[in-house]
């Protein structure tokens, strides 16, 4: 077997793996019944474990290329760079995210809550 076929092999064999693993961290943590009050937090919470398995997994994957190898190095060298431009050129909307993780974790209006707002009513 030529040595692309089994780089080729070991990447398809990584995100398999990767993404069983993944998908039975997510099906654990799925599986318990939880009241409306904590159920968006444990959303958000399943989604971020899974969403980082599957990065960390894909970039390990991508590793074993060495043409690829340089590359992700370079990135990751850069990361921080890259990092404080992203932060200081979209620091509105990394605060509205930052705000979003924060009132997801805090809850002030749960699923369920009568709302009301100038005059309008609701239900979250």
């Amino acid at each position: 077997m030529s040595d692309f076929w089994q780089r080729v092999l070991t990447v398809v064999i990584v995100v398999a793996i990767v993404g069983s693993i993944a998908k039975i961290v997510d099906w654990k943590i799925a599986r318990h019944d939880l009241d409306p009050a904590n159920a968006t937090r444990y959303r958000v919470l399943r989604r971020t474990i899974f969403s980082t398995i599957v990065f960390v997994g894909i970039m390990s994957a991508l590793l074993t290329i060495p043409q690829v190898r340089a590359l992700a190095g370079g990135i990751l060298a850069s990361s921080a760079v890259i990092g404080l431009v992203i932060g200081f050129a979209s620091q509105r909307t990394i605060g509205d995210v930052c705000a979003g993780i924060l009132i997801t974790f805090t809850q002030p209006l749960r699923i369920g809550y009568r709302v009301t707002v100038a005059g309008q009513g609701g239900i979250v």
